[in-house]
């Protein structure tokens, strides 16, 4: 295992790719703390510094998810992993090697955009606003969901051998994850009451009526539910602020990453390679 954690560091200190997901990481945090302070210059609205940092990871699935399936895609194109089983590595070991370079890489990808929005943003913005116990609290969570994200996308990259089919995949199940999040995000969010324009005497009056959009309480739990299985919408409940229950949280997650990376490993042992 450590020989084969050496080579993929080694490996990813040359990797364009890992570079070029660095440079993203604190170019986007430079780009929203410029895009905040011209809102609150422009238009005086109260920039909060931990909101920067939470709103990043609704979306930090589309790069992970890129990263990782050309990253580990390449393995499979150039023979890396057929020539790492030849001289006698386990194919569990090359799974959780590749896991775990995997879920490094994407904490330091987050870790420094977040460093970089701190370094930026307390000068303008000031220091955070939530407890620090709540901070950090939410910040763990975000941290766990960062290695569901690994290990769901590792699964894909270790079990499809082509690249390019791993990469639309992966990129397609992060897209759905957040289409899915949005979309429970705003039936949960539907208000009970509208306003509705009615004549009364002649004049035009606005009333509250119910919404005959708002959802059952069936359909409101099925949601809630959808949310806190998919990492995507534990990120949007973390942005939010919105969690009921946060202990719930890392749970599904922690079962998520179980049952990725047993059905992985077990999968990578009976896959065949050419």
């Amino acid at each position: 295992m450590i020989k084969l954690l050496n080579a993929s560091f080694t490996r990813l200190r040359k990797n364009k790719l890992f570079w070029l997901l660095t440079l993203f990481s604190i170019g986007l945090a430079i780009f929203m703390v410029y895009a905040m302070y011209n809102d609150m210059k422009n238009y005086g609205d109260i920039i909060k510094l931990e909101q920067l940092i939470f709103n990043y990871s609704t979306s930090i699935a589309i790069p992970i998810s890129i990263f990782i399936s050309l990253f580990l895609g390449v393995e499979y194109s150039d023979g890396a992993i057929r020539n790492k089983i030849s001289i006698g590595h386990k194919r569990t070991n090359i799974y959780l090697s590749n896991l775990i370079i995997i879920l490094l890489v994407s904490l330091f990808s987050y870790i420094l955009f977040m460093l970089v929005i701190f370094l930026l943003g307390m000068p303008i913005f000031g220091t955070i606003t939530l407890p620090i116990s709540k901070f950090i609290i939410l910040m763990s969570c975000i941290f766990v969901t960062i290695i569901t994200y690994s290990s769901i996308f590792t699964f894909l990259a270790m079990i499809i051998s082509n690249k390019t089919i791993t990469a639309i995949v992966s990129i397609m199940l992060a897209f759905g994850m957040m289409i899915t999040a949005i979309t429970c995000m705003n039936i949960l969010y539907t208000p009970k009451t509208i306003q509705e324009a009615k004549m009364v005497d002649g004049e035009t009056k606005m009333e509250e009526v119910p919404n005959p959009k708002y959802p059952s309480e069936k359909k409101k739990k099925v949601c809630q539910t959808l949310l806190n299985i998919n990492p995507t919408g534990q990120m949007f409940q973390i942005a939010d602020n919105s969690i009921s229950n946060i202990k719930k949280l890392p749970l599904y997650s922690l079962g998520i990453i179980v049952i990725f990376t047993a059905s992985g490993i077990m999968l990578f042992k009976k896959k065949e390679l050419k």
